[in-house]
Parts: structure tokens; C-alpha cells; sequence
């Protein structure tokens, strides 16, 4: 089961995932995430995969959404806590050389 939870401080948002992400999960993250790029007040998304176990490609989808909705708006993004398995994932991918990780 997939879940995530986004607490802000300051001018970063954290967003927490857990679990399995895959198609049906991807529509309200993908909401959420827009919201708070277009937002004034948040200046840095830090993604955090610590407790993410699964990806699909949907989910590399709104990692796409996300990197090009931050340079749209002059924002920066990170990914944190990246397990081996999602790294491998984001290497393929060839998204480790366009997000800044932790």
C-alpha cells in the first residue's frame, strides 16, 4: 500500500513515501505536488524514498511532472533517502542526472 505525507517547514516541503507507488496512487500526489510548486511560499521540494519499496513508471512520470514544473517556476527539488533499488530505477531512467540527491 502506498502513502505519503508532506509537512513543510519553512520555505522546503517534505515529501515522505512509503510503500508501493504505482498507477492508481500517482493522481493526488501529482495534485498535491503542483500545488505546492505553484505555491509562493514553498521554494524546495525535498522527496524522500527512505521507506518507498516499488515504483512504476507512473511514478517516474511525476518525477518528470515535478522536475519540469520547478524549473518553470524557479524552484529546486531534491530526492533523499534513495534505497539501492530506486536508485537503480532513477539510474536507468537516466533521473539521477537531473535531480540533485541527498
Amino acid at each position: 500500500m502506498f502513502q505519503y505525507e508532506i509537512k513543510r517547514e519553512k520555505e522546503k516541503a517534505y515529501i515522505y513515501l512509503s510503500g508501493s507507488m504505482s498507477l492508481r496512487d500517482t493522481p493526488k500526489l501529482k495534485t498535491e505536488i503542483k500545488e505546492l510548486i505553484d505555491s509562493d511560499e514553498v521554494k524546495e521540494l525535498i522527496l524522500d524514498f527512505k521507506n518507498l519499496t516499488y515504483l512504476d513508471s507512473s511514478g517516474i512520470g511525476i518525477l518528470l511532472h515535478t522536475y519540469s514544473w520547478s524549473k518553470e517556476n524557479g524552484k529546486k527539488v531534491k530526492m533523499a533517502h534513495l534505497s539501492n533499488e530506486i536508485r537503480t530505477i532513477f539510474s536507468v531512467a537516466n533521473l539521477l542526472e537531473i535531480f540533485e540527491t541527498e
